[in-house]
């Protein structure tokens, strides 16, 4: 069933959903939050913290359009929750900072607005890919992903990740008038 449908059964009230949503994006979440840096440990707590608060709280939740987008938003957000009770916050003695002026206002803001730029430009080059081009890009730069684990999360053969990673990138490149190596860069951040 498709990940949209499945969500409004489950707000609707089927709780098989639920357990086929679970399914679906339990690996991708899992991985994602290793990416991020934590734990295996931390991160199947978040993701099972994720879930439990997405059950208990059906009633209030709406329909969402991108159900893989929202359930790596509240797990990013989770588990930087849960970093944040675990960090201990240490006396900043503000004497000993230094503070750095190298770059003027409206450096920082021209900086800023070649950023924004170079971003939109991104944007719109990979807003003409495929779905599928999209996503193992963003397995691949976002969440630097190999091809191997690109293919478990996709279910795709590696190589065809692979391929299909590479005419992603081909189409980026003739798509593009601006240098190829700051798209990548852009991507990056």
């Amino acid at each position: 069933m498709a990940p949209n449908r499945t969500w409004k059964n489950f707000l609707e009230g089927d709780s098989s959903s639920f357990g086929e949503l679970y399914n679906e994006y339990f690996q991708e979440l899992f991985m994602y939050g290793l990416k991020l840096g934590f734990t295996q440990e931390t991160v199947q707590d978040a993701v099972q913290d994720v879930f439990y608060t997405i059950y208990v709280s059906r009633n209030k939740l709406d329909y969402v359009d991108n159900i893989e987008f929202y359930l790596l938003h509240c797990l990013k957000n989770r588990l930087f929750d849960l970093y944040k009770q675990e960090e201990k916050i240490s006396a900043v003695c503000y004497d000993d900072l230094i503070v750095e002026e190298d770059q003027t206002i409206v450096d920082q803001m021209m900086e800023k607005e070649e950023q924004d730029e170079l971003r939109k430009k991104v944007q719109k080059l990979v807003k003409g890919l495929s779905p599928k081009q999209r996503k193992i890009i963003y397995y691949r730069y976002q969440l630097n992903l190999n091809y191997n684990e690109i293919g478990i999360i996709l279910k795709l053969h590696p190589t065809s990740v692979k391929k299909a990673f590479h005419r992603a990138i081909k189409k980026i490149k003739d798509d593009s008038e601006s240098s190829f190596r700051s798209i990548l860069l852009a991507l990056y951040y």
